[in-house]
């Protein structure tokens, strides 16, 4: 039983190394086909529809959206492509790590 309890330890030790740390991303993105006030609404539905987004704020004034998301799960190509799908191409503003 002794020997088996270090053998334990270390196995669990050695699987969770080789296991992906999910990591919490913050894009900010330029959306400059925003036009009108539906826009933002119709963006945000699109990111959202994104697998492993957590968050998402677009915003009329600054043609922006806010994108919260699990790096391990999505990508910022994915969610530019998913501003694109619905006629709305962005460009990455800003990229912090984070929370």
């Amino acid at each position: 039983m002794k020997r088996l309890i270090p053998s334990l330890v270390f196995a669990m030790l050695a699987s969770a190394s080789s296991m992906a740390v999910a990591a919490e991303q913050t894009i900010k993105l330029s959306v400059p086909g925003m036009t009108c006030v539906s826009c933002p609404y119709m963006v945000k539905q699109a990111i959202s529809a994104v697998d492993g987004i957590k968050a998402v704020e677009a915003t009329m004034e600054d043609r922006s959206a806010t994108v919260i998301f699990e790096d391990t799960v999505t990508s910022i190509e994915a969610i530019q492509q998913a501003t694109a799908n619905i006629g709305y191409p962005s460009s990455l503003l800003d990229e912090k790590s984070g929370s």
